[in-house]
């Protein structure tokens, strides 16, 4: 097999200057000047190449409600303290799961020295145990306590997997008010 052949040789064995890359009758020249793919200009003269872009175009719609948590009540403390041998339903440890009428969550408003019930999802929370490891505060969680906040739940944080994280808490099941009583009013006619 012969040896490869020789590289040509230049004029004045030179390299061809910058000016002539690509060549003039390349494929890159023929498509004309490169598009600018660098960041865009500023706008104003005063403003530095080098401070970084901005990372939003406009304000958030609604800020971040999340308050500052006293120690001893993180997201971890809870998740030790609700354990899967936990019972924090305030209920006697023997009750069965209840089924909770709507009448009887309205009462468990969380004041007057009551405990706090949330239904979500057909299932009633005590959440009262939890009140205090709530990222958005207490009054926040308060407004579905006593009533059905699977509503409030789903457009503040559909993404929490709050079944696993309010197991210790679960009180019973909500159920539609029994319609066997007469009231009194109705004995009237």
């Amino acid at each position: 097999m012969p040896p490869p052949p020789l590289p040509s040789s230049r004029p004045n064995g030179r390299i061809p200057a910058l000016s002539q890359f690509p060549a003039p009758n390349s494929a890159q020249r023929a498509r004309g000047p490169t598009p600018n793919r660098g960041p865009p200009a500023a706008s104003s003269s005063s403003s530095s190449g080098l401070a970084p872009p901005p990372t939003h175009s406009s304000k958030p719609a609604k800020p971040s409600r999340q308050v500052v948590l006293t120690p001893g009540h993180s997201p971890l403390d809870w998740a030790r303290i609700s354990g899967p041998n936990s019972d924090l339903r305030g209920v006697p440890a023997s009750t069965p799961y209840l089924r909770v009428t709507p009448s009887m969550l309205k009462v468990q408003t969380g004041r007057k020295g009551k405990d706090a019930w949330m239904a979500i999802n057909g299932k009633v929370y005590n959440v009262t145990p939890y009140a205090k490891f709530h990222p958005g505060g207490v009054p926040e969680l308060m407004r579905g306590a006593g009533r059905d906040g699977t509503k409030l739940f789903g457009e503040i944080h559909p993404w929490v997997n709050y079944e696993t994280m309010l197991a210790a808490c679960l009180v019973g099941l909500l159920v539609d008010e029994p319609e066997g009583k007469e009231s009194e009013m109705d004995r009237m006619d």
